[in-house]
């Protein structure tokens, strides 16, 4: 189901930013970071938060630790790990 019509986004990409273990943004903003977009007008703000409150239920049900975890962007997490063991030069710019 498409949640933002101005940067059509799914309600499956936007529980997507938060991981298994709870990590991913917090408030809607961040979605819109994590998914490398902003928002528009603003009026899908309260259904993304309702969505992340959702995604880290399921996590809290699993693993009970999300609430006193810092939080980092799951999509911004899982590009760092792409570029596990490749060095990168200065001129590069870092996930």
């Amino acid at each position: 189901m498409i949640v933002c019509s101005c940067n059509v986004l799914s309600c499956g990409q936007i529980k997507g930013t938060v991981a298994a273990d709870g990590s991913g943004p917090r408030t809607a903003g961040e979605v819109y970071d994590c998914l490398g977009c902003s928002p528009d007008c603003g009026r899908c703000a309260r259904e993304v938060r309702s969505l992340l409150a959702e995604a880290r239920a399921v996590c809290a049900t699993q693993c009970g630790s999300c609430a006193s975890r810092e939080i980092e962007c799951a999509v911004h997490v899982s590009v760092g790990r792409m570029f596990d063991g490749i060095e990168l030069g200065k001129e590069s710019v870092a996930a």
